[in-house]
């Protein structure tokens, strides 16, 4: 940046490392390299201590030396869920508040940033607005209000989604009210919601993917860790997939296990020596028993070969099977605009990738991109119902030749890194000032 002064950014997450969901990771990720470009991040997010899940020490290794973190209390989730209320950023939002007013009486800050979920901490930037008068960026990691839930039937929705879906009905509109520019995951996260509101008409629409970070695989490679769900040593061929599970998933599932089953029918001297793990398929804090995989494996004959493992797993210990892997899965949604943040360590881990999305995903632009291997895509879910050859034969590809389908070109994955997508953040900023 030579001799350019930064500005600084205030990046407000209830959820941050030493966790290792999905938005911290993304807080992380993007503080590692805004410096880079201009930016000096300030991270304000919640004790640990506060949060339902189990975190990992060893994560803020990974921190850069001179992030300046500060964490508050939040209300303690013993108290709360007396009321029905578990979710973080409600929790915290009061004492983010309380800090936030400290910190901007305190010093220069040019810009506030909010990665959501949790989303109750959206509203903090327009409170900050009214107050100080700091411009604000609100960073879509999912959809806040979505009515994907409320076409399925009653059995197939999230637990409390009524409550949550109209809780977002009202903080969606209030937050967007004054902001300055929207980002998100992915650009149809962000258009939806520019749509919704006529304020908004004529604001820009910015996709920025999560981005791979290579230096957590160079440390894990480093460092490695004990693998406690396979020994990749034992002569079977480990098939991993990383990653939540859901009923929008189940179609894509479906097609991969009927797949699986004509495999077993077809040529079983192969088959029965493939294992595939489904890890960390859901969020639910006591994940013990709430499977997402294995009944649809079960239904369909193929639960031998199939183990399931739903609680998430600390980061590090999944690139750790990820590396320990023959192959990996990256299984897409029945959604045509769903993209997958799981994607980009898969590809890092530079193992063979079976892939199956919807052709209108970012996944399947991303992967031919970074030539990384070809994406079974599908237009519809009748389309998807006849993918189960496809399915098989790009599997017995990579179980008898997985050589022959592991590579990654580092120059073509470059636009993929979270260097590179903090850069692009990095000129929202620039433009939301």
């Amino acid at each position: 940046m030579g001799n350019r002064e930064r500005k600084t950014v205030l990046i407000i997450g209830a959820d941050f490392t030493p966790s290792s969901y999905p938005p911290a990771l993304r807080i992380r990720f993007f503080a590692q390299h805004l410096h880079e470009f201009g930016w000096k991040p300030i991270v304000l997010t919640t004790d640990p201590r506060f949060y339902e899940w189990s975190v990992d020490p060893e994560n803020e290794k990974l921190l850069p030396k001179d992030l300046e973190v500060i964490r508050t209390r939040a209300l303690p989730a013993w108290l709360t869920r007396k009321f029905g209320i578990g979710d973080l950023g409600i929790r915290s939002l009061w004492h983010h508040w309380r800090e936030l007013n400290r910190i901007c009486l305190a010093r220069q800050i040019d810009l506030i940033f909010i990665p959501v979920p949790p989303n109750a901490t959206m509203v903090l930037g327009r409170l900050a607005r009214a107050r100080f008068g700091i411009p604000y960026v609100i960073d879509y990691i999912d959809p806040v209000l979505t009515d994907y839930y409320l076409k399925l039937p009653k059995s197939q929705r999230p637990p409390k989604y009524r409550m949550a879906y109209t809780l977002a009905s009202l903080i969606e509109p209030f937050a967007l009210k004054k902001v300055s520019r929207l980002v998100g995951v992915d650009e149809s996260y962000t258009v939806g919601a520019i749509q919704r509101y006529s304020w908004l008409a004529g604001m820009e629409s910015v996709g920025i993917p999560y981005g791979g970070e290579p230096f957590d695989f160079d440390y894990i490679r480093k460092y490695p860790r004990a693998n406690a769900l396979f020994d990749k040593n034992d002569g079977l061929f480990h098939l991993s997939y990383v990653g939540r599970g859901g009923v929008d998933i189940l179609p894509v599932l479906r097609t991969l296990f009927i797949a699986v089953r004509l495999g077993l029918q077809r040529c079983s001297n192969v088959f029965s020596k493939v294992r595939f793990h489904f890890i960390g398929t859901t969020y639910a804090h006591d994940a013990a028993g709430q499977y997402q995989v294995l009944p649809t494996a079960r239904e369909l004959g193929v639960d031998s070969i199939v183990d399931e493992h739903p609680g998430r797993v600390a980061y590090l210990d999944a690139i750790q099977i990820l590396l320990d892997s023959r192959a990996l899965l990256v299984l897409g949604s029945d959604s045509a605009h769903y993209t997958a943040s799981k994607l980009f360590p898969n590809i890092l881990a530079e193992r063979p990738i079976l892939a199956i999305f919807h052709e209108e995903s970012s996944v399947v632009r991303i992967m031919r991109d970074s030539r990384v291997g070809e994406v079974i895509t599908f237009s519809s879910k009748a389309d998807l119902e006849t993918k189960a050859e496809s399915v098989l034969n790009r599997l017995q590809e990579l179980v008898l030749r997985p050589e022959a389908h592991c590579s990654r070109e580092s120059d073509a994955f470059e636009p993929y890194t979270t260097r590179a997508s903090t850069a692009r953040l990095a000129e929202v900023f620039d433009r939301s000032i």
